[in-house]
């Protein structure tokens, strides 16, 4: 089954890199991994084709091609003596490809540890506005003193009043 996110492009550039030495069209086309559909097919033949048709005219202005033709009968693209290579610009499209998918998935990730990080600020600024409302409605404690604490707190400080009032008026 296909990935949906990969093109036929990089489908078939992923596959033809696994071959180092070359590669046949056969080895392209007829692989279960890509699965090609006929519409798909025609593409990557062309590419084969144009492949062919740079080697045999020494031209490579005409038709664009991923494949670059090695040896074998130019003449027919899909001869089974045919031996291709990917061009360097497909190989550098693919690693471009590499780097986008990495690149994007970093930012997603880097998006989704700032949305906690968001999160984590707002609880914590929510829990350092109720911790001293909290603390202040605990820990406080209402002090009653009655007649008789009054008048004894008030006359054991008299004489401590009376003796710095002496030491004044000296």
């Amino acid at each position: 089954m296909k990935e949906p996110e990969k093109s036929l492009y990089i489908r078939v550039i992923e596959l033809a890199l696994k071959y180092p030495k070359g590669f046949k069209s056969a080895d392209i086309l007829d692989n279960n991994k890509l699965n090609l559909e006929d519409w798909e097919r025609s593409i990557v033949m062309r590419h084969f084709k144009n492949a062919c048709d740079h080697s045999n005219w020494n031209d490579s202005t005409k038709g664009e091609t991923i494949f670059l033709f090695i040896h074998g009968n130019h003449s027919q693209a899909n001869s089974p003596d045919n031996m291709y290579m990917l061009t360097f610009d497909a190989e550098f499209t693919f690693i471009d490809f590499l780097e986008l998918k990495f690149a994007r998935e970093n930012a997603r990730e880097a998006r989704t540890l700032s949305n906690r990080a968001i999160w984590i600020s707002i609880i914590a600024i929510i829990v350092s506005a109720l911790v001293p409302i909290v603390t202040a409605s605990l820990m406080t404690q209402t002090v009653k003193i009655d007649d008789n604490q009054f008048r004894s707190s008030f006359t054991s400080a008299m004489p401590a009043l009376s003796s710095s009032t002496s030491v004044m008026t000296k």
